[in-house]
């Protein structure tokens, strides 16, 4: 899939709207918006529907104690759809009752496999999304817009439903690397006093506020300027790490905005205007921090750099300059 602004965009939107009925919500609105998307969504539940040009779908229509996801009325036919993200209270006996349809009429989809050879027997038609994001994927149109904006929805469906394509074959002599790379932070870059600045390690393995991820990895540290000393000195914590989770790996620091954390630095900022540096890209916010990536020029030197003692002076650099960002 090429890179595109509707990607962009649905990527985007997955970071804030990535919970069970904005996924439905957001399919509700591509199968409003593009027909052909309507059609093939349908389809891909039922394969023999025979779609009607005044078809309706409603989200969540309520009847009695049932409310599906989707509600399909099509030549006076009635289909319903359930989606499901981890959550295992499903409703089989229950919404196709209420609505007295058939099993057959009744889709589900989830993100993960329903292991029930008795439930599949009855007729109900059972799909993971990462079957849907496979056979959508398949799909051209010679519509350029179309195509586009399917790409940014199944952008937005591998996001919110943690679809993993891994396509690159798996090298084991890089993992060192990471070791190395962790090793550095930990044991030199966050343990160090500076002339204008002080760090300590607090935890590793963690991200930015104390999470944890299967894709990144890093440290949270503590910061002290020595300029700010007494009771108006912030309490500022970090995160330094790396994002591993795509083909090209990011070195990230960022700060979590909450008291306790980094929002004494981003206090710090004065909401000045952000902007790129030579050490790292523009700033910016996301998931309540304040991040920052290193620069194109400073990772590219990295990389061919075949000195270790000359890459870890250019990891503090990076970090350096973050630290000393407020102040100038």
């Amino acid at each position: 899939m090429e890179n595109t602004i509707f990607k962009e965009f649905f990527r985007s939107v997955s970071y804030k709207f990535r919970k069970e009925n904005d996924l439905s919500d957001i399919t509700w609105a591509m199968c409003q918006s593009c027909e052909t998307f309507r059609n093939t969504f349908l389809k891909f539940f039922f394969p023999e529907i025979q779609i009607d040009g005044n078809v309706y779908i409603e989200r969540e229509k309520s009847e009695e104690d049932s409310r599906p996801d989707f509600f399909i009325e099509n030549g006076g036919v009635i289909y319903l759809i359930e989606n499901k993200i981890y959550d295992t209270n499903h409703h089989f006996g229950q919404y196709d009752v209420t609505f007295n349809i058939a099993p057959s009429r009744f889709g589900y989809i989830t993100n993960y496999c329903i292991d029930d050879e008795v439930i599949r027997k009855k007729g109900y038609r059972l799909h993971t999304w990462e079957e849907l994001y496979n056979s959508f994927s398949k799909i051209l149109t010679d519509n350029t817009e179309e195509v586009q904006l399917w790409h940014g929805y199944l952008e937005y469906v591998k996001n919110v439903c943690g679809i993993i394509k891994i396509e690159e074959p798996m090298k084991l002599d890089g993992i060192y690397s990471l070791f190395s790379l962790m090793e550095i932070i930990e044991k030199k870059l966050t343990n160090r006093k500076e002339d204008l600045f002080e760090v300590k390690l607090y935890n590793s393995n963690k991200l930015c506020g104390n999470g944890y991820s299967n894709g990144a990895t890093g440290v949270n540290f503590e910061l002290i300027y020595k300029h700010v000393q007494g009771e108006n000195t912030p309490q500022i914590w970090g995160w330094i790490g790396i994002y591993y989770d795509t083909i090209n790996p990011k070195i990230m620091m960022g700060f979590y905005n909450k008291s306790g954390w980094g929002k004494g630095y981003i206090d710090m900022l004065n909401n000045k205007e952000l902007s790129k540096q030579y050490s790292f890209e523009k700033p910016y916010k996301e998931d309540s921090c304040l991040w920052f990536e290193m620069s194109k020029k400073l990772r590219s030197d990295f990389e061919e750099c075949e000195d270790v003692t000359k890459q870890e002076a250019i990891l503090k650099q990076f970090m350096d300059d973050v630290i000393l960002y407020p102040l100038k």
